[in-house]
C-alpha cells in the first residue's frame, strides 16, 4: 500500500469515527442526518479510491463517481448552514436545498460533456458548481463570524473546516496539475479535518437534554400573543412558570429552560437544565429552536436570563434573546423571557431592542397588601403563621398557594366561633369575605392583565379606610389579638415540614434544610403536601445519602460522628411519625 492510499484509508476510518459520534451523541436528528449524509458521500470517495488504487474495487464509472463528489460539496454547503441555522433551516432557508438539484443533472451530461474526476475543478460548469458550494459555505460562516457574538467561536471552527477541503480539495487539485502529478480522483485528504471541525461545533450546540418532552407537531392556541417575544418583568419567575403551568395544562406544547425543575413543571411542560457549560446561551437557542421546529405554535419560557448571562456574557446571551425572537416568529409560537436578576443596565439593553414588554408584580407582596387592606398591620403575622404552616418563606408565596390561604383563614376564623360573638364576629366575617375577595380576584388574573391592571399594592389603603374603621369599632382592640393567636394555634399543629426542618438544621447545619428540600424534591411534593408517611422515606433516603457520605470519609472521628447524626435524624423522625399518629 503506497503512502497516498494509507493517508486516505486513515482518513476514511476517522470519518466513520465522527460519523458514529454524532448518530449517538447528537440530538438533533435533522442535523444528524446531514451529517451523516455529507460523511459517507466523503467516507465513499475515500474508500473507492483506496479499493481502486490497491486493485481491489472495480473503477467506479464517471457519472457515479462525480455524482457522489457533487453530493459531497452540496451537502457540505448544507451541513455548515445547518450548524449555524439550526433545526429552523428547513422553514427559513429552504432555498439551500436547491443545492441538490444540479447534481443529478451535471452527473448525467458529465459523459456527454466530457467531465471527468481528474477534471472536475477546472474551468467548467461543473466545476464552477463544486467551487460554488465551498464558497457559499465559506461565504456563511465569514458573515456569522462577523454578524454574531453568539456564533463567533462556532463559525471560527466551520471557517477552519471549509478552508481546509478547498486547499485540499481545488488548489491541491490546480497544484498537481502544474506540477504535472495525478490527482486523488476525487478523494479529499482534509475530509477528517472538516469533518472533526463540523462535528465539534454540532457538540458545541448540542441541545440540553430535555425531560418530559410534550408529544411533537402542531399544538393547541394558547392565550399569549403568537409569533412574538415576550419580557416578564418580576423579581422572581413566578408568573413566567405560572404561565407555563397554565399553557401546557391547556394542550400547548410547553418547554422550560432553566437551573432546576420547578415543582409545576410536573403539569406536562418539558423541562431542560441550563448546565454550567462554555457556550450555555448557544445550547439554550438550539434547544429552543429543535423544541420550536418540531412543535410549532408551542411556548418556551426561560426561566432566568441571568443565568445564561452568568454561564456565557450578557453579548452572547443577547443575541441569543434576538435569534430566539426570530425563531418565534418563523414558527408561530412564542417565547417568554424573564428578568429576575438581571442589574439595570441589561434590563435597559433589553428595553432597547422593542420587545413586548410585561411589568409584573410579586405575588408574594400583592398577597400581602390584600390581606392588609383588611386586617391592618396585622396581615404579616397572618401571612408569618400560614408559612410556617406550610414550610414556605414568605417570598415563596404565589397565586398558587391563594386557596390554601383561604382555607387557612377560614379555620381560623372557625377556631373563634365559641369566643367570638355578635358584632365582633361579624365584623371578622365581613374582613375575611373582603380579603377572600380580593384574593381570589387577584388570583384568577392572567400575567397580561395584571400587566395591564392596577395592582393591589398600588391601590391606595384610604379607599378601605370605612372598612377599616368599622373594623376597629367592631374589634375593640381585643378581638384581633384573639384571631392571631388562633392562627398561630392553626399553624402550630400543622408545620410538619418545620418540625422535619428543625430537625435536619439541628443536625447538619444550613445545609440540613438544603438536603430536606432535596428529597421532598425526589418525593415530587411541596412543603406544605408533606405526610407522615412521607418522614418515613425521607428518613430511609437521608440515611442512605449521608451513609454514603460517611463511606469515603477516612477519619474515624468524623465518620462515627455523620453515623451518630445519622441514627438522630432517623429517631427524631420517627418519634414525629409516632406523634402524628
Amino acid at each position: 500500500m503506497n503512502l497516498s492510499s494509507a493517508a486516505i484509508l486513515a482518513g476514511v476510518a476517522v470519518d466513520a469515527w465522527l460519523l458514529a459520534f454524532i448518530a449517538i451523541r447528537g440530538r438533533r436528528p435533522w442535523l444528524q442526518a446531514t451529517y451523516a449524509a455529507c460523511s459517507l458521500a466523503y467516507l465513499a470517495l475515500g474508500a473507492a479510491f483506496v479499493g481502486t488504487n490497491e486493485g481491489v474495487l472495480a473503477d467506479l464509472r464517471e457519472d457515479v463517481a462525480l455524482g457522489i463528489l457533487l453530493l459531497a460539496h452540496a451537502l457540505t454547503a448544507i451541513l455548515v448552514l445547518g450548524l449555524i441555522h439550526g433545526e429552523t433551516l428547513p422553514r427559513r432557508r429552504s432555498a439551500a436545498f436547491l443545492l441538490l438539484v444540479p447534481v443529478p443533472l451535471l452527473a448525467y451530461l458529465a459523459p456527454t460533456a466530457g467531465w471527468t474526476v481528474a477534471t472536475a475543478y477546472q474551468g467548467h460548469v461543473l466545476g464552477g458548481f463544486l467551487v460554488l458550494c465551498l464558497g457559499i459555505a465559506l461565504a456563511e460562516t465569514v458573515y456569522a463570524r462577523y454578524s454574531s457574538r453568539l456564533l463567533a467561536a462556532p463559525s471560527f471552527w466551520l471557517g477552519v473546516g471549509v478552508v481546509a477541503l478547498i486547499v485540499a480539495g481545488p488548489v491541491y487539485a490546480y497544484e498537481l496539475e502544474y506540477l504535472g502529478q495525478t490527482p486523488l480522483v476525487a478523494a479529499n485528504l482534509a475530509s477528517p479535518i472538516a469533518l472533526a471541525c463540523f462535528a465539534l461545533v454540532a457538540v458545541q450546540a448540542d441541545p440540553f437534554s430535555i425531560t418530559s418532552r410534550p408529544s411533537k407537531g402542531q399544538t393547541k392556541p394558547g392565550s399569549l400573543p403568537a409569533s412574538d417575544a415576550i419580557i416578564f418583568e418580576e423579581i422572581r419567575p413566578k408568573y413566567a412558570l405560572r404561565t407555563a403551568h397554565e399553557e401546557s395544562s391547556s394542550g400547548r406544547a410547553t418547554l422550560i429552560l432553566g437551573r432546576t425543575a420547578p415543582a409545576m413543571a410536573a403539569g406536562g411542560a418539558g423541562f431542560a437544565a441550563l448546565l454550567p457549560v462554555r457556550h450555555a446561551s448557544l445550547r439554550a437557542l438550539t434547544t429552543a429552536s429543535e423544541f420550536l421546529a418540531t412543535s410549532h405554535g408551542g411556548l418556551v419560557v426561560v426561566e432566568d436570563l441571568a443565568d445564561l448571562s452568568a454561564l456565557s456574557d450578557w453579548p452572547t446571551t443577547v443575541a441569543a434573546v434576538v435569534r430566539l425572537r426570530h425563531v418565534a416568529r418563523g414558527t408561530g409560537s412564542t417565547v417568554v423571557f424573564s428578568t429576575c436578576r438581571l442589574t439595570d443596565p441589561e434590563r435597559r439593553a433589553l428595553r432597547d431592542l422593542r420587545f413586548t414588554w410585561w411589568s409584573l408584580p410579586d405575588p408574594a407582596r400583592e398577597i400581602d397588601a390584600i390581606l392588609t387592606q383588611s386586617f391592618g398591620k396585622g396581615a404579616a403575622r397572618l401571612l408569618a403563621s400560614f408559612s410556617r404552616a406550610h414550610g414556605l418563606r414568605q417570598d415563596e408565596l404565589t397565586t398558587e398557594h391563594v386557596p390554601a390561604l383561604l382555607d387557612f383563614l377560614t379555620r381560623t376564623l372557625a377556631e373563634l366561633s365559641g369566643v367570638v360573638v355578635g358584632t365582633a364576629s361579624h365584623g371578622l366575617r365581613t374582613q375575611l369575605e373582603a380579603a377572600a375577595s380580593g384574593l381570589r380576584s387577584f388570583a384568577a388574573q392572567t400575567a397580561e392583565e395584571v400587566a395591564r391592571g392596577k395592582w393591589p399594592s398600588r391601590v391606595s389603603s384610604e379607599s378601605h379606610a370605612d372598612l377599616l374603621v368599622t373594623a376597629a369599632d367592631y374589634w375593640k382592640g381585643k378581638e384581633m389579638e384573639e384571631l392571631f393567636a388562633a392562627a398561630d394555634t392553626v399553624g402550630e399543629r400543622e408545620p410538619l415540614f418545620e418540625r422535619a426542618r428543625a430537625v435536619f438544621v439541628e443536625q447538619l447545619g444550613d445545609a440540613g434544610e438544603s438536603l430536606l428540600r432535596t428529597q421532598l424534591a425526589h418525593l415530587g411534593k411541596k412543603p406544605e403536601e408533606l405526610d407522615p408517611s412521607d418522614l418515613v422515606r425521607i428518613a430511609d433516603r437521608a440515611s442512605i445519602d449521608l451513609g454514603s457520605l460517611a463511606a469515603i470519609v477516612d477519619i474515624p472521628q468524623e465518620k462515627a460522628r455523620i453515623q451518630k447524626q445519622i441514627d438522630s435524624i432517623r429517631q427524631q423522625l420517627e418519634l414525629i411519625v409516632e406523634e402524628e399518629k
